[in-house]
């Protein structure tokens, strides 16, 4: 590789470890292209020649935050048993959400990130395919029968994106968030690996209408005297 190649190189690492590390002190509004320059000693058109504006850092980072998320959660799922897969995986969002909430706010679509929504499915579609794999894994391993992926994936990260808000919030915290994330995989589980739930039962001659008590499974009939 000859000098200049490497100069290159190294100008274009810079620019992207200093807008992370902006965006993390300071959230995504502080990064420009003009303030990355000043940071690291360049003129504007120097930046220019990597990076044709800000939301190319920006996608540039995000197929990097995505791929550091996946690596988490393969580390945390690697070696497991696969019925505990959903839950350690859970539990390696929420630690990239806490320890990462720059790249986290990148990734699913912050203030200020300017990056619209089908470029971040796109770069997320490694994580969604091993989130689908983990849960297909769990439930190949209980028993579950067939579990309708694309729902199942929906739902666990529209949860956790949600647990992760709260753990946001300064005077809950993430400890609070994992313990009901803990409580949020185990009955999105229990769902999934439940029987279909049974269509009411009409009776028109009476206009009576029975239901399964949610306690004992025995019918009651609503309406009677």
């Amino acid at each position: 590789m000859g000098k200049r190649e490497e100069v290159r190189r190294q100008t274009f690492a810079e620019i992207l470890k200093t807008a992370d590390r902006m965006a993390e002190a300071e959230g995504w509004r502080a990064v420009t292209i003009r303030r990355i320059a000043a940071e690291i000693g360049y003129s504007a058109p120097v930046i220019y020649q990597h990076f044709p504006n800000k939301e190319a850092v920006l996608r540039e980072l995000l197929g990097r935050a995505n791929a550091d998320l996946l690596d988490r959660m393969r580390t945390a799922v690697a070696g497991e048993p696969a019925a505990s897969g959903p839950h350690l995986a859970a539990a390696a969002y929420l630690e990239f959400a806490r320890t990462r909430p720059g790249q986290y706010q990148l990734v699913t679509g912050g203030q200020d990130t300017d990056v619209d929504a089908a470029t971040r499915r796109e770069a997320a579609a490694d994580v969604l395919a091993f989130t689908r794999r983990v849960i297909g894994a769990w439930a190949a391993a209980s028993g579950a029968g067939a579990v309708p992926l694309d729902d199942a994936c929906d739902l666990l990260w529209g949860a956790l994106h949600g647990l992760a808000g709260i753990g946001s919030i300064e005077d809950i915290g993430f400890d609070r968030a994992r313990h009901l994330a803990d409580q949020a995989v185990s009955a999105l589980l229990g769902y999934w690996s439940g029987p279909p739930a049974q269509p009411r039962e009409h009776h028109p001659s009476t206009g009576h209408r029975a239901t399964s008590g949610p306690a004992t499974g025995r019918s009651t009939v609503r309406g009677e005297t």
